[in-house]
């Protein structure tokens, strides 16, 4: 299994600013939980992205409800479209919200950020943790008193 170190990758230039503020946001967490390394740089990139995407697509259809509300019509107006015959379908901004929001569920699992993936998460690792004090050449320590277990055969 490959587990790389914790680290915190650097930030992309070329994020957008909502992608931005979900980075800062996110990358404290990820580091507090052992969830990121710098090799993960690309795949937080493009959920911060989708993030920043999400909210620019939920921003545009809350203008289109504002407006159809001062104009008397019904918000819920704002997720649909006609076509040239007057059937009454998904608007295009609706349909890539729903695309959106897909690509953000998937993304979101990959850094065991939803309550059915936290199960499944392997934090990195920050050190190789030391096993024994004491001794040198490698030795193990011995135990504090005949009652403590010397290894792990002695666990029951």
């Amino acid at each position: 299994m490959f587990r790389p170190e914790v680290g915190l990758p650097s930030m992309p230039k070329h994020l957008s600013a909502e992608a931005r503020k979900a980075w800062r946001r996110l990358t404290p967490e990820l580091l507090h939980y052992n969830l990121i390394s710098v090799v993960d740089r690309d795949a937080l990139a493009m959920l911060c992205q989708t993030i920043g995407r999400l909210e620019l697509i939920e921003r545009s259809i809350a203008a289109r409800q504002a407006q159809l509300v001062e104009e008397g019509k019904d918000a819920a107006d704002a997720l649909f479209d006609f076509t040239p015959k007057g059937m009454r379908i998904q608007s295009v901004t609706y349909q890539v919200l729903n695309r959106e929001m897909d690509k953000l569920r998937h993304l979101l699992a990959e850094f065991g950020l939803t309550p059915a993936q936290r199960a499944r998460v392997v934090p990195g690792i920050r050190a190789q943790l030391k096993l024994f004090d004491g001794g040198s050449g490698g030795e193990a320590a011995t135990p504090a008193s005949p009652a403590d277990p010397a290894g792990f055969a002695e666990f029951e």
